[in-house]
């Protein structure tokens, strides 16, 4: 066979394996992805929406594939998150055990009678990735990485030393560099690249993107999570930002009609020569109350409980942040003040179990609930924002945790890296913005009356 009829024989191959011998019926975008897997330079970058069926069917057809062709093959399958292999890879490729009983199964480990396998592997291995080299005919290579937007780099420098037969990425979009990015842009000539969205995938229930369309609009697209869940997208340019210049500036220029409602406030401590920060929230309304760069905590507690007990802040609707100074701090003006903040520690976890596949912590959620809300058109800044507190909000990178979470770009890295001052400001009007997040509103408020007391009850 010349090699053209060689990579046609190979489609057909694939095709009527998962045809007849898995019974599967598959999309278009799947049938895509198996072919370009096969054929060509036989290396595929598949990026796909959440629920898309990328592992159980994309990944598992190719795996199964391989060792049914080559009983002698090796196929090493590695992911960002070992968890995904046990719970979503391994019970698929299970499914289909009963079509191989010759196979012997295990926990890791598919293999063959003739002595080919099936491995899984952590990324914390990569030295299991090393010297896997195709020996056609007799002993091919299949190297895969499943949900790759989080494996780290060495494991990708240690697969670049391999020479494999059959080389395959999946995933759903993460932070816009390292190797699977590149796979779709830079490296893009060196993989069959197939982007699949939700609007692709039939059996994804049409009220699922609806709901993501509410909650992420009014411009889902623009919304990391909605570009990555449902789009299949990474984000990139200024919708990198946590939150993007344009929505603040449309704040400002188009501001909402502003709403009266709880007090909630928030103080963001200094560190060093940094600013400590007091913001309040009031119905829909966001202002900084004062700042300060004092460097006595003492001095500056005192005058943070002034100012929330001057405007009727009460004992408990402000927040504080409890990282580096702010505990003792706290703690100090509960016990001579009797003032109590409640906490806010950035680096716990979500707020909710749903947040947890999506940020890294409660800071980042944060973050994102705010730019949420400047999407909906529902913040008002009645005083206005001075140039420095718009740097702050809109300067601060978005980046992705080692699970493809988002996170907020760390303080650290901003002073060092690039020589920007703490977003105090920032954070004490996102904190402030989030401590009101169950807000009651004026204009909601409905009268509760006492109930009657019935004269015949004694």
């Amino acid at each position: 066979m010349n090699s053209e009829s060689e990579q046609v024989a190979r489609a057909i191959s694939i095709g009527n394996f998962a045809h007849d011998t898995l019974k599967l019926d598959l999309y278009d975008w799947q049938e895509q992805a198996l072919f370009g897997s096969v054929t060509g330079n036989r290396r595929m970058a598949l990026v796909a929406a959440n629920g898309s069926g990328k592992t159980a069917c994309v990944n598992v057809v190719l795996l199964l594939w391989f060792l049914h062709e080559y009983p002698r093959g090796i196929a090493m399958v590695t992911s960002g998150s070992w968890n995904q292999l046990k719970t979503q890879l391994w019970p698929n490729l299970e499914m289909h055990r009963e079509k191989f009983p010759e196979w012997k199964w295990g926990a890791e480990q598919i293999t063959t009678p003739q002595g080919g396998f099936i491995r899984a592997y952590s990324t914390t291995q990569p030295g299991r990735t090393e010297g896997h080299h195709e020996h056609l005919p007799e002993r091919p290579v299949m190297l895969m990485v499943d949900e790759a937007k989080s494996v780290p780099e060495p494991i990708y420098e240690a697969l670049s030393r391999c020479t494999p037969t059959y080389f395959v990425l999946t995933s759903s979009p993460g932070a816009p560099s390292g190797s699977f990015y590149n796979a779709f842009h830079k490296s893009r000539a060196l993989y069959h690249s197939v982007r699949v969205d939700a609007f692709m995938c039939p059996h994804i229930p049409k009220w699922k993107i609806e709901l993501a369309q509410q909650l992420y609009g009014p411009e889902p697209e623009r919304h990391p999570i909605y570009r990555s869940m449902i789009m299949g997208l990474f984000t990139e340019g200024d919708d990198a930002m946590l939150i993007p210049r344009y929505l603040v500036e449309r704040a400002l220029m188009h501001k909402p009609e502003p709403r009266a409602g709880d007090r909630k406030a928030a103080v963001d401590w200094a560190a060093g020569g940094d600013e400590t920060v007091l913001a309040e929230r009031n119905g829909n309304q966001l202002r900084i109350l004062w700042r300060d760069r004092e460097r006595d905590t003492v001095k500056a507690a005192q005058r943070v409980v002034h100012e929330c007990r001057q405007r009727g802040i009460e004992d408990g609707d402000c927040m504080g942040d409890v990282c580096g100074l702010g505990k003792g701090i706290m703690d100090a003006a509960k016990h001579y003040q009797e003032f109590y903040f409640k906490p806010f520690n950035g680096g716990s976890q979500p707020a909710n179990e749903k947040d947890r596949q999506y940020y890294t912590d409660l800071n980042a959620q944060a973050w994102m609930y705010f730019r949420q809300s400047l999407e909906r058109g529902e913040v008002c800044f009645p005083d206005g924002l001075d140039e420095t507190t718009v740097d702050q909000l809109c300067n601060r990178y978005m980046q992705w945790g080692s699970r493809g979470q988002i996170k907020c770009e760390p303080k650290k890295e901003m002073k060092e890296e690039r020589g920007l001052e703490s977003p105090d400001r920032a954070d004490a009007l996102i904190m402030a913005w989030w401590a009101g997040r169950f807000m009651t509103y004026d204009d909601e408020r409905t009268e509760v009356r006492p109930a009657k007391k019935n004269k015949f009850v004694i």
